[in-house]
């Protein structure tokens, strides 16, 4: 999620201008479903529900274990009043969602609202009950937050989920930002990596771990949305079985002081499990980033550059990657530039506080 956000100095802090329930009673929507909190020991159902709906609702992505158990564990969410699950009469998982507020808020305090409903039990209003527990909880969460910011409740579908997003817009969201995916097939020539003067490419390590962590905020910084991504949220990024460091890019420059710093960077996915649903083995660039005193010099397409032909070099066929359609910095021409072309289209649904 990325792009600033300015408010009003008008405003009050959110909890004097949202209201929320003091207690949520569980949904109780769809027949033989028995709705309970969440805890740790549910992931392996969580997974398999999620598994499920994604080959309808993401067919080409898989959630993984290791991401589950990272949210799991992160220090902003609380599973037992965040997260609420409906299990049939076998043990199954229904359906999952959970309302989970922000590890940081500069510009917005964005509550992202994550739900799921077993393709064979839709259309049977559970959907809708779910929806309306996580938008409880996540009033909730406005309401005891002292910022004087805007408060975004918000929510996310692919474009060819109209029931979600219809289900969405009825509640109030309102279609905020459409985000593009983008493929390229690695088959085709990739230009050589032009060298930019003062500034040298190197592969991601733990030793980059912070100086990355703060271009990628200040690149970020003007983008929709995005707020500054904490140490916590950096460190579980980085333990992702599906990170490939060495597949991933950092520009540096000299400090004055004889130290370096990252001015840029390229980040990659690998995750095998997901080649069968393209057809083939691809790496998914997660993140590209030009600090903002040192954009306009190439420096995002030498990067790319070199990522692309390190792909080829592994055997990967194709590279995947997403990005904010209306992306400030030009980066959807960027990567047509380079052979990408759109593959696929997603929706983030917002209510504003």
């Amino acid at each position: 999620m990325s792009g600033t956000t300015h408010h009003s100095s008008e405003l009050r802090p959110l909890r004097e201008r949202v209201t929320a329930p003091s207690s949520i009673a569980l949904p109780t929507a769809g027949d033989g479903l028995t709705w309970r909190p969440v805890t740790a020991a549910d992931i392996g159902l969580i997974l398999d529900l999620q598994r499920a709906a994604g080959k309808i609702d993401h067919p080409r992505s898989l959630v993984m274990r290791d991401e589950l158990e990272e949210e799991f564990g992160s220090e902003v969410f609380d599973p037992e009043r965040d997260a609420v699950i409906a299990l049939d009469a076998a043990g199954r998982a229904v359906a999952y969602g959970s309302a989970v507020a922000p590890a940081s808020q500069e510009t917005i305090v964005w509550v992202e609202l994550d739900g799921t409903v077993v393709p064979d039990r839709r259309r049977e209003g559970i959907g809708r009950a779910l929806l309306a527990w996580q938008e409880a909880r996540g009033l909730q969460h406005l309401a005891a937050c002292d910022a004087v910011l805007p408060g975004w409740l918000a929510s996310s579908a692919q474009d060819h989920a109209t029931a979600a997003i219809r289900l969405l817009e009825e509640q109030g969201y309102e279609r905020a930002r459409w985000w593009l995916e983008l493929e390229r097939d690695l088959a085709a020539p990739v230009a050589e990596p032009v060298s930019t003067p003062g500034v040298r490419l190197v592969p991601y390590g733990e030793e980059w771990s912070e100086r990355a962590r703060s271009a990628m905020n200040e690149a970020f910084r003007d983008h929709w949305g995005s707020q500054p991504v904490t140490a916590a949220e950096w460190a579980s990024g980085d333990r992702l079985e599906a990170f490939r460091p060495d597949l991933s890019v950092l520009a540096v420059t000299s400090d004055p002081d004889g130290g370096e710093r990252v001015v840029g960077f390229v980040f990659v996915d690998v995750a095998q499990d997901e080649w069968p649903l393209r057809g083939g083995p691809f790496g998914y660039i997660t993140a590209v980033g030009v600090r903002r005193e040192v954009r306009g010099q190439g420096l995002a397409r030498t990067m790319l550059a070199q990522v692309l032909r390190a792909l080829r070099a592994v055997g990967l066929g194709h590279a995947v990657l997403d990005v904010d359609a209306e992306s400030p910095t030009g980066a959807l021409g960027l990567y047509q530039s380079l052979g990408f072309t759109v593959t696929d289209r997603a929706v983030s649904l917002v209510k504003r506080f």
